[in-house]
């Protein structure tokens, strides 16, 4: 007969096999795991989608964040074996008493609960990096780059084709001075009733769609300024404020996906996926911002080299030695709406020249929308991700009951309100009733532009480092200040620069605001901003209307006080909510 096997070699090579454990104490010995399945590199698998096209689930993506992953908890599982084993030959061979293996026992649970916790949080980590990651074929990172090129381009352009012209309607009514600001408030009337509605639309149409269709309304509303009839022109403007919420909708998201394909593409071992994709954020955000800043600056000069060129001389029909300028002044309503009173200061000739340039801008911008936008870049949707019409409305009424952002409405109603007084208010009663003429609007709000995107990208780079309340503070001191100057400077003509000075620091004043807001909604609710932001859309917008559609109704003075109480009142709840976060350390994402 044969040999009797060695039990010790049996023992042994039964440790070492990846289907044998050994079990804790108080266990009656090795248990059996499951069967480990295949690598995930050896397996593609294609699935029908519910369309006409086919998806591919490439598993190299999900591997590049299994990696990390499996080498923690593969280093985690042999520290607590080592422990467990060391453990079991304690309570069998040591002579050690039982208060000693039940302090051993517990130290080995408590340990081993932390590696369950921190495992727990790892696979939580990788399934939001997948499920935010692109379903189908992963663009190459030139195509990504691309689209973000193509997304800032035609941002820009747009901008530089359509922002000019707001402060010159306005305030001097340079297209059509018997309507003035009230085509710019049937804009924004329309901007704050699609803002409910724009996430449908932007889910139903789709980012691209959207983004292409705003700028083609774009390009239609600068074209019809060739012809600046009111019958053309109110058509005009409430179609380009018919797409401005659901084009603000598509760029927020094209940014997200953006950013998380190039956290997929940028891989650094050092750096974790979540960190990549936060620092991809706020770069993106910052440049979008940036473009939109740059391109009113551009779509300026571009008007002040033009009157500068053609030499046109101003028109006051009104000016007498009783007009009194400032918060002093009071409109005189010669005309059926609230309009300014004064010409257009711009010939027929030069004002034709003005919108054939910023035509042009806007068919660039549409050019390259169409052109360079890439269809792959979108916000990944599983069926159950999909939301129906009925649970998209109850997202924003949702976000209309949030009591962080009811704490939050009252600031973002104050940028709608101090941006209309920029444009009509001050424009008006301060600038062209002491300088006159388009010369002067274009370089007040060239300098407003400069200044406003210096500290936009200055402001997102230093909130990683200082506290947000402080920047509320700063921000209330600065624009307080500049409303009492406002209340009791008596302007001159002799002293050209300092209205420019005051543009500039009002367009300081106004990316402070609009940065925390932004930043506030995108950090609370990164996962589902679209009602959030939608709302805080509804907000600005409204402050917006209000204003410009109010123009004229009561003096300067009045004006700006009302513009300084508002301010009181929405500074105030919105610094609590800022210290109520900061002292329950919720992390907001400087973007």
């Amino acid at each position: 007969m044969g040999s009797l096997p060695n039990l010790h070699e049996l023992s042994k090579d039964k440790l070492e096999s990846p289907a044998y454990r050994p079990a804790p104490i108080g266990g009656l010995g090795p248990i059996r795991l499951p069967a480990q399945p295949p690598p995930l590199a050896h397996t593609h698998r294609r699935a029908r989608s519910s369309g006409h096209h086919h998806t591919l689930w490439d598993n190299d993506a999900m591997l590049e964040h299994l990696k990390i992953w499996k080498e923690d908890i593969r280093r985690r599982s042999k520290e607590s074996n080592r422990v467990n084993i060391s453990t079991i030959h304690m309570a069998t061979y040591s002579p050690i008493s039982c208060r000693s293996t039940r302090t051993s026992a517990l130290s080995w649970r408590r340990r081993d609960s932390m590696n369950s916790s921190a495992g727990a949080s790892s696979v939580r980590r990788l399934i939001a990096a997948v499920r935010a990651a692109p379903s189908g074929p992963r663009p190459p990172k030139k195509a990504i780059l691309r689209h973000c090129a193509a997304l800032l381009l035609g941002h820009a352009s747009c901008s530089a084709a359509t922002l000019p012209m707001f402060p010159l309607q306005a305030g001097l009514g340079t297209f059509n001075p018997h309507l003035g600001p009230m085509l710019l408030a049937l804009l924004y009337a329309i901007a704050t009733i699609t803002s409910c509605f724009a996430p449908i639309l932007v889910q139903r149409f789709g980012t691209n769609l959207a983004i292409s269709t705003s700028h083609m309304a774009t390009t239609v509303f600068v074209g019809l300024h060739l012809y600046p009839k009111w019958y053309i022109l109110l058509p005009s403007y409430a179609m380009l404020g018919a797409c401005m919420s659901p084009n603000f909708i598509a760029r927020v998201s094209h940014v997200n996906v953006s950013a998380t394909s190039l956290a997929l593409v940028c891989v650094d071992p050092e750096d974790p996926d979540e960190t990549r994709r936060e620092c991809f954020l706020r770069r993106l955000n910052r440049l979008i911002k940036l473009a939109e800043d740059i391109g009113l600056a551009l779509g300026c000069l571009i008007a002040a080299i033009l009157v500068k060129l053609t030499d046109s001389e101003p028109l006051n029909i009104t000016s007498s030695e009783n007009d009194m300028c400032g918060a002093e002044y009071c409109p005189e309503e010669t005309y059926q709406y609230n309009g300014t009173i004064y010409l257009p200061t711009l010939s027929s000739g030069a004002s034709k020249i003005l919108v054939s340039i910023w035509l042009g801008l806007a068919v660039l911008g549409l050019s390259i929308s169409c052109a360079f936008l890439d269809s792959r870049m979108k916000e990944p949707q599983s069926v159950n991700e999909k939301h129906s019409m009925q649970n998209i409305l109850q997202s924003v009424k949702a976000a209309f009951l949030d009591p962080k952002l009811q704490l939050a409405a009252p600031l973002t109603l104050f940028i709608g309100l101090e941006q209309g007084f920029i444009y009509a208010d001050f424009i008006e009663a301060y600038v062209v009733c002491t300088l006159g003429g388009a010369k002067t609007v274009t370089i007040s709000f060239l300098a407003l532009a400069s200044l406003q995107a210096l500290a936009g990208v200055t402001l997102s780079m230093l909130l990683r480092h200082i506290k947000r309340y402080f920047v509320v503070v700063v921000g209330f001191v600065f624009h307080a200040c500049l409303l009492l100057v406002l209340t009791t400077w008596r302007p001159s003509g002799d002293d050209p620069a300092l209205f420019h000075v005051i543009s500039a620091a009002w367009g300081v004043c106004n990316s402070i605001w609009e940065t925390l807001i932004y930043t506030l909604v995108l950090g609370l609710y990164p996962n589902s901003w679209q009602g959030p932001l939608s709302t805080s859309l509804f907000w600005k917008w409204l402050g917006l209307a209000l204003t410009l559609g109010l123009h004229g109704l009561v003096c300067t003075r009045f004006r700006v006080l009302g513009l300084s109480g508002v301010l009181i009142l929405s500074v105030l709840p919105y610094g609590w909510l800022e210290i109520r976060l900061a002292k329950r350390g919720s992390s907001l994402a400087p973007l």
